[in-house]
């Protein structure tokens, strides 16, 4: 056989096994777990259990007044909330914290939040001291006749655990 056979019978072989391995390595490759989609350069939780365990503090509270602050290119609210109930994060009834949320119409993801109402607010912190919505489409409920109402956009629930914590009904 010549040299030129041999050399064609190797190119064709190692091509084969290129293409049988990029078909048929990812039916076979495992998938990393989907814990939360992006939307909107924010995490979305798919479940009500993945929405309450990234939350590192969980309250019903009633808003202050803030004042804005620019923060990485986005106008911020820092305002006072009082907190009323404590469904995770330990118990801040009894307490103010500061909540920390994209001013409302400054982005079309900003959460509806106003000065005197109450709110169930699912948080995270860096610091302790300053608290963040971990979604302002999922981490902001309005409070309403004992009931916390999502916004339109939100489907899903809080958990019957973190309802009766909070006092609320479902």
């Amino acid at each position: 056989m010549s040299r030129r056979k041999v050399l064609a019978g190797a190119v064709a072989c190692t091509a084969a096994a290129v293409v049988a391995g990029a078909v048929f390595l990812p039916l076979d490759s495992p998938k990393e777990p989907e814990v939360a989609e992006q939307r909107a350069d924010q995490p979305y939780y798919a479940t009500t259990a993945e929405l309450e365990n990234v939350a590192d503090l969980i309250v019903r509270v009633r808003l202050g007044a803030g004042h804005e602050e620019p923060v990485d290119g986005t106008v911020m609210t820092v305002a006072t909330a009082r907190v009323t109930a404590t469904a995770k994060g330990g118990d801040c009834s009894a307490r103010s914290i500061e909540v920390v949320y994209a001013t409302p119409g400054s982005t079309p993801e900003a959460a509806d939040l106003t000065a005197g109402k109450e709110y169930v607010l699912l948080l995270s912190t860096q610091d302790g001291e300053h608290f963040f919505p971990v979604n302002t489409m999922q981490g902001v409920r309005r409070v309403e006749n004992g009931h916390a109402v999502a916004s339109d956009v939100n489907d899903i629930t809080l958990s019957p655990g973190v309802l009766k914590a909070l006092r609320l009904t479902p």
